[in-house]
């Protein structure tokens, strides 16, 4: 069976927390821009701590604007986690977003740190970004599971998909009903043809039954609640085997 890739969501986006992750072993913390007031600029250090760790970082971005793609990118952010993808054309929008032309139209500039600041020349760095860079593209709508033929015959190498439970479950009519029957027959249905179409497919869970369940299904990449969770969530363990009462 492959091995699947683990990792969590990070909350609470400072450089002990990215080091704790690689540390830890984790293959990777997806820095989450989406639902954490996030700014751009406050990737730089995180980058850098996950660099220094090994650590591959993933930037889930607020949405499909070309500039957070441009700023990520220009950063070296290597993965790009993309929300609400419904269509091939919100698929072709996040590639042409992303890479340079002839693959894409990402605007260009070499006075940037991907390029080391120039340092790269122009072809050395052009190659490296077009091969080096990956997509995670998010399904988490009825819309995309309608569509998810045409979403997975417009997928290139280098872009993994991304099936999330809880935005899937709310498009169904069924807030939070992650384990529902309809909820886990779309996301199967979406598992099975990826893993036919032989491209990397991941979810998301906040259960040791959810992360049991998932690898058993030869998913590639589970995405885990996230560090401030974990945190809580041992910190009222201990407490609570220590006798003393939880006041929340």
């Amino acid at each position: 069976m492959t091995k699947t890739r683990f990792g969590f969501f990070v909350k609470c986006p400072s450089m002990e927390m990215i080091e704790a992750m690689g540390i830890a072993g984790c293959d990777f913390a997806v820095v989450d821009m989406e639902h954490t007031p996030l700014s751009p600029r406050d990737l730089y250090p995180l980058l850098l701590a996950a660099e220094r760790r090994n650590l591959e970082m993933i930037v889930r971005i607020p949405q499909g604007s070309e500039p957070y793609f441009k700023w990520c990118r220009d950063l070296n952010v290597s993965a790009i986690q993309v929300p609400h993808i419904q269509s091939a054309a919100d698929v072709n929008a996040a590639i042409n977003s992303t890479m340079f032309a002839p693959v894409g139209n990402r605007g260009l500039c070499r006075f940037v740190r991907a390029s080391n600041f120039s340092r790269l020349n122009k072809d050395q760095y052009l190659e490296y970004a077009n091969s080096y860079n990956k997509l995670i593209l998010q399904l988490e709508g009825t819309e995309a599971v309608k569509n998810i033929d045409e979403i997975i015959s417009a997928i290139p190498s280098n872009v993994s998909l991304f099936v999330g439970p809880y935005d899937l479950s709310q498009s169904m009519g069924k807030p939070g009903e992650i384990w529902d029957p309809e909820v886990q027959n779309a996301m199967n249905m979406i598992i099975d043809k990826c893993q036919n179409a032989s491209i990397p497919i991941g979810t998301f869970t906040d259960t040791i039954e959810g992360l049991q369940k998932w690898r058993q299904r030869g998913i590639d990449f589970i995405q885990y609640a996230s560090d401030l969770n974990l945190f809580i969530n041992a910190a009222r363990s201990l407490i609570s085997s220590s006798g003393y009462p939880i006041g929340y």
